[in-house]
């Protein structure tokens, strides 16, 4: 029983005895050099890599204005830049060539010069806005003169005088301008006076058409005026009384024979 005791027993003893884990510290204590190693080769790596790095990004900065000159110096004509602003001619006309913004100023009007352009041109702006203000009240008045009906010139009445009646007259002229003039507006028969129109006695009633004997124009008058004329009397109208006293020289008198035209 007590050998059996002790071979119970013996389990806890070994249980404590044999301890295996200096072999495993061992172990660990093998590997720990590997893995330092490995850390160290890697960081080598990783810094080797940065310096090639930064040595060509050093070598490609150097070499950027080598680049860029030898591009300038290549290039054509063609591609040189363009010069914005006045031409080269008005560049050194204005004595500042190639500044265009001092060619700019030279070349700028000075500001009360300015001022009276300006001016100028608003003043030519209004002054056309009243010629079309104007042209366009013209043209209404034309348009309706064109659509009133004509002027009457003529009463068309008969006279009541027998047609071919021959009657002697005395031959007179007024008018509207020259001498002794200044009757321009309607006549008694309300009709607008006008050359053709006779100014009658009143033993010719209005509407009467006569000739006169002896008249260059061979014109037939018509009786649309009234005055203080004694029978028979024929006051023959123009709008200028010098013509009709030229007129009435070529008649070669004051007194001559009318005949009834209707």
């Amino acid at each position: 029983m007590a050998l059996v005791n002790d071979r119970r027993q013996t389990p806890a003893f070994v249980e404590a005895a044999p301890q295996p884990q200096p072999v495993a510290a061992a172990a660990v204590t093998v590997s720990a050099p590997r893995t330092s190693t490995a850390v160290r080769d890697l960081v080598t790596r990783h810094m080797m890599l940065a310096v090639v790095i930064g040595v060509a990004f050093l070598v490609l900065a150097g070499s950027i204005p080598a680049v860029t000159t030898f591009a300038s110096s290549t290039r054509s004509p063609a591609s040189s830049p363009v010069l914005y602003g006045p031409p080269i001619a008005a560049r050194a006309a204005a004595g500042v060539a190639g500044n265009w913004e001092q060619s700019y100023s030279a070349a700028a009007p000075a500001a009360d010069q300015m001022g009276a352009a300006l001016m100028a041109g608003a003043v030519q702006q209004q002054n056309e806005a009243v010629y079309q203000a104007l042209r366009s009240i013209n043209d209404a008045r034309i348009a309706q003169a064109r659509s009133a009906p004509a002027p009457a010139t003529s009463l068309n009445a008969a006279s009541g005088l027998a047609a071919g009646s021959v009657i002697r007259a005395r031959i007179t002229i007024y008018g509207c301008t020259g001498p002794g003039g200044g009757f321009c507006h309607h006549m008694y028969s309300g009709i607008q006076a006008f050359p053709g129109a006779a100014a009658c006695s009143n033993n010719l009633p209005l509407g009467t058409k006569l000739t006169i004997a002896g008249d260059p124009t061979g014109r037939v008058y018509e009786c649309l005026d009234r005055g203080s004329l004694s029978p028979t009397w024929i006051d023959v109208y123009f709008d200028d009384t010098t013509e009709g006293m030229a007129w009435q020289s070529q008649l070669g008198s004051t007194i001559s024979d009318i005949e009834i035209q209707n």
